[in-house]
């Protein structure tokens, strides 16, 4: 969210650009500690006005809370989000006449609040762009917070529009149209680069009139069912993420470090009250996947070692042998045998 400054060389942001998302964990029961903790911070943070974190933190942070929730978490918290509330100078957005008022005070409050974002409004012709640009390369993909800054816009618009909205008149580009919901108001994203999003729609709309009320937005219920599992704790929490990535083969420790946000350092330290480390963790799972699935499916040994992220056949059997003490082969015509033994017995 462009609300940071210039600090010491670093693209800062004011932490509660994480709040709605954190308080929607909330409200759904789900304890946002943990992710929150993967990467240095706390609720405290997240609340204090004055307290400042990288771009980069809020992205890994926010890529975490989808990682324990949904992909879409972060799109369907922008479209709920009270403007007046979360906005810079909120009370001064409030006097918008037309919804060319209010973005035009919002980049001009931008640019007195920010230099590691720029935010434009342009008319060419018949169209207008509404565009945000980062003047920095961020380290961490921005994608989720990029799917919550549009949420809010295209939520904006669509409750200005009421009626006479048409979805079709909107060019949307973001980096990761993934990350919005299935149902978005009918419009759907194209992928561009990760400095930014835009969003072309006609400049008539400019003219439109708006009202506090509709900043306000009043629309906190989520349509879709959400179901989640929470994690219990820092160790339970950090299999979510290896998991998610578990077929990756460029998972490595320094890689699963880098998506909590901290050192491998750091990571192994925390998980040494456990009596482990970020290599047996991934290890670990990645065994029990592939045992899993030498069990349960007919997939080649060549392929499981594939979708454990392991780009050789040789790889799986020696560490499957490792653990297992037998061959993938082995452990597949093993419980194969057991199944047989088992299903003759209930006969």
């Amino acid at each position: 969210m462009p609300q940071g400054e210039q600090k010491d060389g670093l693209s800062l942001v004011r932490a509660t650009v994480l709040g709605p998302v954190v308080a929607m964990m909330r409200r759904l029961d789900v304890d946002p500690v943990f992710a929150l903790g993967l990467h240095g911070l706390s609720e405290e943070q997240v609340l204090n006005p004055a307290a400042f974190i990288t771009h980069d933190t809020v992205y890994a942070a926010l890529a975490s809370i989808a990682d324990i929730t949904r992909p879409d978490i972060c799109a369907l918290v922008g479209q709920q989000t009270d403007l007046l509330n979360f906005l810079p100078r909120g009370a001064l957005l409030g006097q918008s006449v037309s919804l060319g008022d209010f973005f035009t005070r919002f980049t001009q409050i931008v640019s007195k609040e920010s230099n590691a974002v720029s935010v434009r409004l342009l008319i060419e012709e018949e169209h207008a762009y509404f565009t945000s640009t980062r003047n920095f390369g961020p380290e961490v993909s921005p994608g989720h917070s990029d799917a919550f800054l549009v949420g809010i816009w295209i939520s904006l618009l669509h409750r200005v529009l009421d009626f006479r909205w048409d979805p079709t008149q909107i060019v949307l580009r973001l980096c990761d149209p993934t990350l919005l919901p299935a149902q978005f108001h009918g419009v759907r994203g194209i992928k561009c680069n990760n400095r930014g999003f835009s969003i072309r729609f006609p400049a008539a709309w400019l003219s439109l009139p708006i009202n506090p009320e509709v900043l306000a937005n009043h629309d906190t219920a989520i349509d879709e069912p959400f179901q989640v599992d929470v994690p219990l704790d820092y160790l339970e929490g950090f299999e979510i993420l290896v998991r998610s990535r578990l077929s990756d083969p460029a998972l490595t420790v320094s890689e699963a470090a880098r998506m909590c946000s901290i050192t491998t350092k750091v990571l192994n330290k925390r998980l040494s009250s456990y009596g482990t480390t970020a290599s047996k963790v991934i290890n670990r799972l990645r065994m029990e996947r592939a045992s899993e699935l030498l069990t349960q499916s007919d997939h080649s040994i060549k392929e499981i070692a594939q979708l454990v992220g392991l780009s050789e056949t040789s790889a799986l059997t020696r560490a499957f042998t490792r653990n297992f003490g037998m061959s993938p082969k082995d452990w597949r015509k093993k419980k194969a045998q057991e199944a047989e033994i088992a299903g003759a017995a209930a006969d």
